[in-house]
């Protein structure tokens, strides 16, 4: 869900928070679906951009070339807007572990604890609420970055030229991955890449001849079609249709999937990182696509025995 925590230890020892720090809290959090979790995330964005333009008005711009106020009248309400900002950002991290463990939150897992030595700063609280909203600045560059990342993984970075029902699933893997469910976006980019090989051989005609019989390649089992189009050469040059690694790799994901859906059998994890695993995925569908899609070169054959 989200970027959320596998554990409440963990955010502990990682994150140290100072107001979002109830066992509780961490609890309801987890319970929460997507959808919900989603709508916190954006209203911790909001309740941190809110934060930091309150203490802006008040002089507080966590800009080097602006000295920050050092007016004691004004120290109870930055104090109170302090206490808002740290809560919204504890919350964003708490849902967005991510982002927690990236560099654009270094200097607000820093700062965050300026409640507890507030009295001991004396005068010198105001340039530490200064350097809190610089942070805080970075933690949300930081924020805005991963998501228009999230946005651009697979579909755009990639450049995908795939027909829409092809491209569907490479989209929906792109989405998984934005909330944090890795390992499910790799076998739906997986997925993606088996759908791409069922259309070339629908559209090519391939077929499989098993004990005398041709039937279609594209209804074929899983197995069987990738190794009959590993066996697919192009007639010009000879090369395979599919490399030995891409065999590999196809035959990779199909264990991988079957892992996942025997609940009595653990999952293989991908010993790849899963972004990695996924991008490699969608650029061999997409060159597949567009290498067969571009010409009407032929095969050397389009009926492929049955010997493996």
């Amino acid at each position: 869900m989200a970027w959320l925590w596998s554990s409440w230890q963990e955010y502990l020892d990682y994150v140290h928070p100072v107001a979002v720090n109830s066992r509780g809290h961490f609890n309801a959090a987890v319970r929460r679906s997507t959808f919900e979790a989603e709508s916190q995330l954006a209203d911790a964005v909001r309740q941190l951009s809110g934060s930091m333009q309150s203490l802006a008005e008040l002089g507080f711009t966590g800009k080097d070339d602006n000295v920050p106020p050092n007016d004691a009248s004004i120290l109870q309400r930055a104090r109170r807007l302090v206490i808002e900002l740290i809560y919204a950002g504890e919350e964003l991290l708490l849902y967005h572990e991510r982002l927690a463990r990236s560099m654009a939150s270094y200097g607000f897992l820093h700062q965050h604890d300026i409640l507890e030595h507030w009295d001991r700063y004396g005068d010198g609280v105001f340039r530490e609420i200064d350097q809190l909203i610089t942070d805080a600045s970075e933690l949300l560059a930081g924020y805005h970055e991963i998501k228009e990342a999230d946005e651009q993984f697979l579909v755009y970075t990639l450049n995908l030229k795939l027909p829409p029902d092809l491209e569907s699933d490479f989209r929906l893997a792109r989405n998984l991955f934005s909330v944090g469910f890795d390992d499910v976006g790799v076998l739906i980019a997986g997925r993606g890449l088996e759908g791409v090989l069922r259309k070339i051989a629908q559209v090519r005609r391939i077929l499989i001849e098993i004990k005398g019989r041709a039937e279609p390649a594209s209804d074929a089992d899983f197995a069987d079609l990738i190794e009959a189009m590993y066996r697919v050469r192009w007639k010009a040059a000879g090369s395979r249709l599919i490399t030995t690694e891409t065999r590999a790799l196809l035959h990779y994901l199909r264990a991988l999937r079957n892992g996942h859906a025997h609940p009595a059998t653990p999952g293989k994890r991908a010993s790849t990182a899963p972004r990695e695993m996924a991008t490699v995925t969608a650029g061999i569908a997409n060159q597949l696509w567009n290498d067969v899609s571009s010409t009407r070169a032929r095969f050397v054959e389009t009926t492929i025995r049955k010997t493996w």
